[in-house]
């Protein structure tokens, strides 16, 4: 929620503070329902903590890795897109979506929690259809646009 708007070019542009409300509003509901189911859990499965926090730790990388690449496509002043290369956008056109819905099927895998099995699953329909776009508006915009990437899944989708 914090990391990639810090770390974006343009600081003096204004921000849309609704959602910025928004977005605080529904990470602070999340992570109370969250905390209150894992506080109420009885008990905790190590391998699965293990296999969670090792798909979680992924994910992250995953994540701030695509984020990295799409933040040097852009130098200072410069207003343009640009087609993303290196990481997993060899293969796919939205590794970021698919880096959290990694790190939080692994956050849910080591919860075990109603919660965070919910939360994993919102986190897939929304970055599902966002990736779908997102790959259309890259073949839209660019004719030299890889053709064999796909949207979110490596070889798959």
């Amino acid at each position: 929620a914090f990391v990639f708007p810090f770390r974006m070019r343009g600081g003096d542009k204004p921000k849309p503070w609704l959602t910025v409300g928004l977005a605080f509003v529904f990470n602070s509901v999340n992570g109370a329902v969250n905390a209150y189911d894992l506080q109420r859990a009885e008990s905790f499965s190590l391998s699965a903590v293990v296999c969670g926090v090792v798909l979680f730790a992924l994910g992250v990388f995953i994540n701030h890795q695509s984020d990295a690449i799409l933040l040097r496509l852009r130098q200072p002043g410069e207003t343009g897109y640009s087609i993303p290369y290196g990481g997993l956008y060899r293969w796919i056109s939205a590794p970021n979506y698919l880096g959290e819905i990694i790190q939080w099927t692994g956050f849910a895998i080591a919860a075990a929690t109603p919660a965070a099995w919910v939360f994993a699953l919102f986190t897939v329909a929304n970055l599902a259809p966002r990736a779908r776009s997102h790959h259309q508006w890259y073949l839209d915009r660019f004719s030299d646009y890889p053709r064999d990437r796909k949207r979110l899944v490596p070889g798959l989708w």
